[in-house]
């Protein structure tokens, strides 16, 4: 990497201009489930030593060779002009431009493009981002500062996701009903499979890709003041703060099952009763994936902050602050893997999602700090600091519970199974077109739960509209200076050592009932509705216990329109919507010392 800058000053302005390079290189040896996934659907099954293997590799089983090495080059340039308008008047205007070069590419699968009439071997060649920038600093007032800026901004390479379009061409393998398995031992059926098997190719770059890329604006007001009002005397030297953020996503990454949505042997999707699509069940059709990273537009984020600051001569500061978030996402990118990406995301229609509540929103979050300062011995100064804060809880969404056998709206190939990541719909109390109740299912503690909740009737559970507990800690820190090492004044002048004590959830060493952290539902997803897809001639026919289970990719064909099937919710739990988390819920004392010089 070779940055180079320089600035250049020219009456009121101060010209700042570069360029930079980056030469990225990568041998990425991961290779999903090269040491094998070994599933055991019970403990007899693990005592047994019996179940189900799965395993990828290259044809020689090595998997160095399965192995992606990949690298590029990225030229950045970049020029910013600083005017002073005036002397309390500042403008910034500049930009930023970045390309990347790239001789590697994936190697072409002709398979790949008889299939599906694209190419596998896209690269970023040749990508451009073009980002304008504008900022101001107005100082109109002796004590207020406003400042601002607009521009757009690149949040790093995505080097992992891309790498996965760089992996070479695997032989998926899988059996059930193994006998004498040993975890550390690829089974030698499998071994063969690969050894004999046609390498198919699962991941690829959209030939229309864009470096990811987000619109932000800002603006701050910082205000000095005094709290004086007649004969009432609150202090001086107040800070107010007043900031508000936007985001807007211009591109972002967004990851499509081509294997669902382009390929003949999928086609024709099915239709749920509420109107969402079924896609094939790639595992049970024997079809492999062929996720695509591309782009999605959409989505934005607005965040306003308020703090109050005071320090008093007689030792004494603090600080107040708020927070408000309001945050879309389309996409949650939380695996290195461009199948988990995609299998991960949380909606209607995985391979057409929409921007909605991102899972990392905090709608609300108060911050206080106390802190005293005092020299108690000397000139050795004590400091005690004391840190709360309470924020509002994570976003979640309410979900059918499915499994392998049973996915409802499709199944990932190559073993891939589904997550609990389906909106669940909710039905209309009494008589709903688009569901049915088995025997067993408990519909007055369901309808209890809708209604507790809140949640609307007759529609599909809106994605993270629900939110787990609240949480509220206290910290505690004290600093202690001390004398520094004797003799090293000669060597570094003034030094001085410093005790430090911090006490993590400072609420639960006073009382063991206090400090309590909850977790949300794991994945932001609460699974309480197992149901599956039955014809409505079925269920008019042989009762709603009576009618067969659409399983496999059976509900794809069955259901060919939205009136075609309904919903049999056959079983509800009531599960909380928060976990105590005691690993968090404990303080914890740490003692450490610093030396300063």
């Amino acid at each position: 990497q070779v940055f180079l800058s320089g600035d250049w000053y020219y009456n009121d302005h101060v010209w700042t201009f570069g360029a930079e390079y980056e030469e990225f290189d990568v041998f990425n040896l991961f290779v999903g489930s090269s040491t094998g996934r070994f599933r055991f659907n019970s403990f007899d099954q693990i005592v047994n030593r019996t179940g189900r293997v799965e395993y990828a590799n290259a044809i020689s089983n090595n998997v160095n060779d399965a192995a992606s090495a990949w690298g590029y080059e990225k030229y950045s340039y970049f020029l910013q002009d600083t005017w002073t308008v005036t002397p309390n008047f500042e403008v910034t205007l500049g930009f930023r431009l970045e390309e990347f070069s790239q001789d590697d590419r994936p190697v072409f699968n002709q398979q790949v493009f008889s299939d599906y009439g694209v190419r596998n071997d896209v690269n970023v060649d040749g990508n451009k981002l073009f980002m304008p920038r504008l900022g101001f600093r107005w100082t109109p007032l002796d004590r207020t500062v406003v400042t601002g800026g607009l521009g757009i901004f690149a949040g790093g390479d995505p080097k992992v996701w891309i790498s996965n379009a760089f992996q070479p061409a695997t032989v998926f393998a899988a059996q059930s009903n193994l006998t004498n398995l040993d975890p550390r031992v690829i089974p030698s059926v499998l071994i063969d499979t690969v050894s004999n098997g046609t390498p198919v190719v699962i991941d690829s770059i959209d030939p229309d890709f864009r470096t990811p890329n987000d619109l932000k604006a800002s603006l701050r007001w910082d205000q000095g003041f005094d709290m004086q009002f007649g004969g009432l005397d609150l202090g001086t030297d107040y800070t107010f703060t007043a900031q508000y953020l936007y985001s807007r996503v211009r591109e972002g990454f967004l990851w499509t099952n081509l294997a669902q949505t382009d390929l003949p042997a999928a086609q024709p999707t099915g239709v749920a009763p509420d109107g969402r699509p079924i896609y094939a069940d790639l595992d049970a059709l024997r079809i492999n994936n062929l996720t695509q990273l591309g782009n999605f537009d959409g989505g934005s984020s607005h965040t306003i902050s308020l703090s109050l600051a005071k320090r008093w001569e007689n030792g004494f500061d603090a600080e107040f602050s708020y927070a408000r978030q309001n945050i879309e996402d389309t996409t949650e990118g939380t695996s290195s893997r461009g199948i988990s990406n995609w299998r991960g995301i949380v909606a209607v229609d995985r391979n057409n999602p929409s921007a909605r509540t991102s899972p990392f929103q905090i709608e609300d979050a108060f911050k206080l700090s106390i802190g005293y300062e005092k020299a108690f011995f000397g000139d050795y100064k004590t400091r005690f600091d004391l840190f709360g804060q309470a924020y509002s809880g994570t976003p979640y969404t309410y979900t059918f519970d499915v499994s392998n056998t049973n996915s409802l709206f499709g199944r990932a190939g190559q073993g891939e199974g589904p997550f609990d990541n389906s909106p669940l719909y909710i039905p209309s109390p009494g008589v709903d077109p688009s569901v049915v109740y088995s025997s067993g299912f408990d519909t007055q503690a369901f309808f209890d739960f809708v209604a507790r909740e809140g949640i609307e009737t007759g529609k599909i559970h809106e994605v993270n509209s629900k939110s787990s507990r609240w949480i509220r800690q206290w910290d505690l820190r004290i600093q202690q200076e001390l004398p520094g090492i004797p003799g090293m004044d000669k060597i570094f002048g003034d030094n001085k050592l410093k005790l430090v004590l911090d006490v993590d959830n400072l609420g639960n060493l006073l009382n063991s009932k206090w400090g309590n952290f909850y977790n949300g539902p794991g994945n932001n997803q609460q699974p309480n509705v197992q149901a599956d897809l039955v014809t409505r001639a079925d269920v008019a026919a042989n009762g709603i216990d009576g009618a067969t289970a659409l399983t496999g990719d059976a509900a794809r064909i069955a259901c060919s329109t939205q009136d075609a099937c309904v919903y049999r919710f056959n079983d509800f739990t009531d599960r909380a919507s928060s976990s105590l988390s005691p690993a968090q819920s404990v303080y914890r004392i740490r003692i450490g010392i610093r030396y300063d010089f």
